[in-house]
């Protein structure tokens, strides 16, 4: 199960708590590959920790019975938050927000679009973006990484598939572990022998939870 939950805006009111909560997700991701680095000077296993962000109204409150009872929150924005946390599996990335916290957070944070999906239990699609730093502090080459991956992302939306398999093999040469990238070139792979259907929205279905 889900190790953490945080949330911002209660009990107090919180007009940047989409902001806040994308740089608590990057301190604390800055935080795990400094520890990991001490793990490979170790030699010893890395840790990884995923998570998932959505923003909107939610019951908040105290919740229980006499003998337990939490100050917490329950809702169907706190299943899909939990939801994009397991989907972090699929692309390979550590960091996943809904549209609804990236529209809240855009100008403050760089990210790039992961795709349109539809969770498990869930029918309406969303579109999830990968937090990567706060504004303009994207290094060097993963700004170039994301540059190239916007073209291959363009070409499989358009159903594109043959040419956006070679726009995200160029992302893999700068790097070579890039999961998004690695994700798009198999299911391109995927649609290429059997394409979906005519009425395709875009839209990636998933059948099972992260």
């Amino acid at each position: 199960g889900d190790a953490i939950i945080a949330f911002w805006g209660a009990p107090l009111d919180q007009p940047d708590h989409a902001t806040v909560a994308c740089y608590a997700a990057i301190e604390m991701q800055q935080r795990n590959e400094e520890m990991r680095q001490m793990l490979r000077e170790q030699n010893r296993p890395l840790l990884f920790t995923r998570m998932g962000l959505n923003s909107g109204p939610v019951v908040v409150g105290n919740m229980g019975s006499a003998d337990r009872m939490d100050y917490t929150m329950m809702g169907d924005v706190v299943n899909l938050a939990a939801r994009l946390e397991g989907a972090n599996k699929f692309y390979k990335t550590f960091t996943m927000i809904s549209g609804s916290t990236y529209e809240l957070a855009k100008d403050d944070i760089d990210s790039r679009q992961l795709d349109i999906i539809r969770v498990v239990g869930k029918k309406e699609p969303v579109h999830v973006y990968e937090v990567l730093a706060r504004k303009n502090e994207t290094g060097s080459e993963m700004s170039g990484v994301v540059e190239q991956y916007l073209k291959g992302l363009k070409l499989y939306q358009d159903r594109n598939f043959a040419d956006a398999v070679k726009e995200f093999e160029k992302v893999l040469d700068i790097d070579q572990e890039d999961g998004p990238s690695l994700t798009y070139v198999k299911r391109c792979g995927v649609f290429l022998e059997t394409p979906p259907e005519k009425d395709w929205d875009g839209v990636y279905t998933f059948t099972e939870k992260g």
